[in-house]
């Protein structure tokens, strides 16, 4: 698949247009740190294709659930596949510069588009989605960059002092816990969750927090990324995974996701009152990924 690059004295951003606008690499020029995970670019995407293994790769865009869920019986009509319609299908180029691309997806029910654009060590992704139809339609809409990580790494959320954990497990383990502090230790794990785990942990959780601040960072002192996002947009989803998924020896990245509702599903975001699309309606929102020391 070929990839589109946007490049500035300070970022390289490649992005692939025909596997779901994919981010395949944002690289920080000055110290050379590839910030996105890498992996094959899978052909699994259809109906049926689990996000799983070559699938989980890159930053793509969860649009309208993250896991799947029969909408049936809601104005989607359909049975709405896992990280939703987005990921691996093709979208089309609207407008393109050496540091800026805007990309669209089209459907009868929707139109979605993301426009990345560089700004000295800043990459500002603008969306915008549209209600093609004549009724209110419900979605959950997730930011899912699966972030290149090692050991030596720390996980910032200002002002965070609890999470809530929708998924857990430890080595060959499912653990039930609902919510843990933030960052201080608990009796459930054995390390605190700011800190990135080597490989060897075998661990895999998906939290969500509201962040009082709208920013996030991952890093290191000299080598930090943060994440900023504007309301509406009020949720962090975070997936960090240190060998423990799909399976034991699995991926080793973590993801933070600004999200529309703290939710898996979009039932979940329907009882969690994320407000609708009215028909026709149409909904932008930012979020911007800034290079630090």
């Amino acid at each position: 698949m070929s990839s589109t690059v946007l490049e500035n004295d300070r970022l390289r951003v490649a992005v692939t247009p025909d596997c779901g606008a994919r981010v395949t690499s944002l690289v920080d020029k000055r110290t050379g740190r590839e910030w996105i995970a890498q992996g094959p670019q899978s052909r699994n995407t259809g109906e049926d294709a689990e996000y799983a293994g070559n699938e989980a790769v890159g930053w793509d865009e969860c649009f309208p659930t993250v896991t799947p869920w029969d909408a049936s019986h809601t104005p989607w009509a359909r049975k709405l596949r896992d990280h939703g319609d987005l990921w691996g299908r093709p979208f089309t180029i609207d407008t393109q510069t050496p540091m800026a691309l805007r990309l669209s997806y089209s459907d009868p029910q929707f139109l979605f588009t993301r426009e990345l654009q560089l700004d000295g060590a800043a990459l500002i992704a603008r969306y915008e989605v549209e209600n093609r139809t004549d009724a209110s339609l419900p979605y959950l809409w997730a930011l899912h960059g699966l972030l290149a990580v090692t050991a030596a790494d720390s996980i910032e959320l200002p002002e965070v002092e609890t999470v809530a954990a929708t998924y857990l497990s430890l080595g060959d383990k499912f653990l039930s816990v609902s919510e843990l502090q933030w960052p201080k230790p608990s009796d459930v794990l054995p390390f605190t969750l700011d800190r990135v785990q080597p490989a060897t942990s075998a661990f895999a959780g998906k939290f969500y927090a509201a962040v009082p601040g709208r920013t996030a960072r991952v890093g290191r002192p000299g080598q930090w990324l943060t994440l900023a996002w504007d309301a509406p947009i009020d949720q962090l989803g975070i997936w960090l995974t240190y060998g423990g998924w799909p399976g034991l020896g699995g991926h080793h990245e973590i993801a933070l996701e600004p999200t529309n509702a703290a939710a898996d599903t979009l039932g979940e975001a329907i009882d969690a009152g994320a407000p609708p699309l009215a028909p026709g309606e149409r909904r932008d929102w930012r979020v911007t990924l800034t290079l630090t020391s």
